[in-house]
């Protein structure tokens, strides 16, 4: 298990035992600061999420690095014995491209880090994973998940799939997925790559994701939930079996959102059934709905199962007349292919009360 830490969470993290498409390898961790997602935003929506085995034993080691604000270099050297990298202090609300290698392959990412004037120590986490086809930064623009974590003083990682996708054990034949990316093995390299270099609260680290990313987020729950608080699957309703031979280390708690309007929409109670199963949740959902504020064509239904295992929930928002979307972000195309995006509540605002109820 990771440990939970304050200044010294470099020394203290402990590894777990167990794409981007440019396949050659990369030793370590390699990291580059830049300020503001904005500067980061790609084109217009394209379609979804990825990860691969092979963590190092000896964790992570980064190679020089240069800020693209001021053009100053600087450089991460290994700390210690256990070759955990030391972090470098970046500029306040700063974004940090990186790549580490997992399974061979160099694999990208981009981590949002919250100004130092509100960042939590040691650090809560996000890591949001976009969908297919899609890439990091676009996801970072559609959920405004930076400002929100700038605000609240969390941090959010935003991994890049492998083709602008992922591959989830048992779901759609994504570029990942032809290409035999280990994408569950990604997750957990990438999640001990970066944890104890920026001080992130390994107590404290939700996963979420949409679409694509959303079924994955699912698959880490079985698969990762030592490393997990819990997950926000967005748009990503389980099949009606749950994913095969899910069998979690420990319980973790869900938070689903849905548009009743997307793809497959009654499935929806299915997969709050199975994680209530899974989390040992008593029998009995109680069921309300959030005032109609906003005038979309939308209105918002929550299911709660509380009292599970662990002090664990299993939380479901069903968006009536709500598409295939982020509620509270930008739409993900014309509201003729995607459906509406809600306004009566924010995604991400919500991300981090689900977060914080569990801290």
């Amino acid at each position: 298990m990771w440990t939970a830490c304050g200044g010294t969470c470099a020394s203290a993290w402990s590894g777990h035992a167990g794409a981007g498409s440019e396949a050659r390898p990369l030793a370590g961790l390699t990291i580059s600061p830049r300020i503001g997602l904005a500067t980061l935003r790609t084109g217009l929506f394209t379609v979804l999420v990825v990860l691969v085995a092979c963590s190092p034993a000896s964790g992570p080691t980064a190679p020089s690095t240069s800020t693209a604000a001021t053009g100053t270099a600087f450089t991460v050297r290994s700390s210690g014995p256990s070759g955990t990298a030391a972090a470098p202090t970046p500029p306040a609300g700063s974004d940090v491209e990186g790549s580490i290698e997992s399974g061979g392959i160099k694999r990208t990412y981009v981590l949002h880090l919250p100004p130092a004037s509100t960042r939590l120590q040691p650090t809560p986490l996000v890591a949001a994973f976009h969908g297919w086809p899609m890439s990091a930064t676009r996801l970072a623009d559609v959920t405004h998940l930076a400002a929100v974590a700038d605000a609240h003083g969390f941090a959010v990682l935003f991994p890049q799939g492998y083709g602008d996708s992922w591959s989830v054990p048992g779901g759609l034949a994504t570029p990942a997925h032809e290409a035999g990316i280990d994408d569950v093995a990604f997750a957990r390299d990438l999640l001990d790559a970066v944890g104890p270099t920026y001080q992130i609260d390994s107590s404290r680290v939700v996963a979420t994701g949409i679409s694509n990313g959303g079924h994955l987020v699912e698959a880490l729950a079985c698969a990762l939930a030592d490393h997990l608080m819990g997950i926000v699957p967005v748009a990503a309703p389980l099949r009606p079996a749950g994913p095969a031979g899910c069998r979690p280390s420990r319980s973790v708690s869900v938070l689903e959102i849905f548009g009743s309007d997307d793809l497959d929409g009654a499935a929806f109670p299915d997969t709050l059934s199975f994680w209530a199963a899974t989390d040992k949740c008593p029998s009995g959902s109680v069921e309300n709905h959030l005032p109609d504020t906003v005038d979309d064509g939308t209105t918002v239904a929550i299911t709660s199962f509380t009292g599970c295992a662990s002090g664990t929930e299993v939380t479901g928002y069903l968006v009536i007349g709500g598409g295939h979307a982020w509620p509270g972000g930008r739409p993900l195309g014309s509201a003729d292919e995607f459906g509406r995006t809600s306004r009566e509540f924010d995604a991400s605002e919500l991300i981090w009360e689900f977060l914080s109820r569990h801290s």
